[in-house]
């Protein structure tokens, strides 16, 4: 009997090396995604970390694991900070092991007349085109056709904070009704990225806080015994008047 949380079916514990599935492409008509934690190789789907398998209604399959240092991953989309500029590229820090580069051609409708400038401390939302043991990893912040898509610098005003993966990949799932619950006491932006970092940005600075305060719930509290405190959270910062 399989189990629902937050969303993606709980299908149980793997560790390194576990065979997941066998998929191949020239056969499969069916087709699957794979997130954190798997990796596809010979045809056979293997467990690369320890943790819980889940998949969600959409036939991805990734490892949740309460781990907090970020393992950079192909494709995923992370949260950023500007570190220094280096010739034509600006070093990130998106909180793994290595730091990560991105080009200034890297962004919507950029040119070498019309390079993006940024300064140390700026926060960035971008996509890992290369991640693995061999190479530094490198960012974009545009798709396949060159757009932006949601992604580039993070304007200012907002307050960032760190998460546990788990949670990140909690409130990134869609079908999560965890921030729409939030949504019903104050209008907000949230940006997250896999890597463990959550921007948020509202009219008053209370509402950030309380907005992060119910998101670090998530660390301690089930989706449900977080989802039945938000309103308690807001009526804390309103009962103490802070603005």
């Amino acid at each position: 009997m399989s189990l629902k949380v937050g969303g993606a079916e709980i299908i149980g514990v793997v560790l390194p090396g576990d065979e997941i599935l066998q998929f191949n492409p020239d056969v499969n008509k069916e087709r699957i995604c794979i997130g954190p934690g798997l990796r596809w190789e010979d045809n056979v789907v293997r467990a690369t970390k320890p943790g819980i398998l889940k998949k969600t209604t959409k036939k991805l399959y990734y490892v949740d694991t309460h781990q907090k240092r970020y393992i950079p991953q192909r494709r995923e989309f992370v949260i950023g900070i500007v570190l220094k500029k280096k010739g034509d590229y600006y070093t990130i820090d998106i909180g793994g092991s290595e730091q990560a580069t991105i080009s200034y051609l890297s962004f919507e409708n950029a040119s070498k007349k019309t390079r993006k400038e940024m300064k140390p401390g700026d926060l960035i939302f971008g996509q890992l085109l290369v991640a693995n043991k061999d190479m530094e990893p490198e960012m974009v912040c545009i798709d396949t056709y060159d757009r932006a898509v949601g992604m580039g610098s993070l304007p200012e005003g907002g307050i960032m904070f760190n998460v546990s993966l788990h949670v990140a990949r909690l409130i990134v799932n869609p079908e999560n009704p965890f921030l729409l619950n939030i949504s019903k006491k104050v209008q907000y932006a949230i940006v997250t990225g896999f890597n463990g970092r959550v921007w948020v940005k509202a009219k008053k600075q209370s509402d950030m806080v309380a907005i992060m305060n119910c998101i670090l719930m998530l660390e301690v509290m089930t989706l449900k015994e977080a989802n039945d405190n938000v309103f308690k959270v807001f009526e804390s910062f309103s009962r103490h008047g802070l603005k």
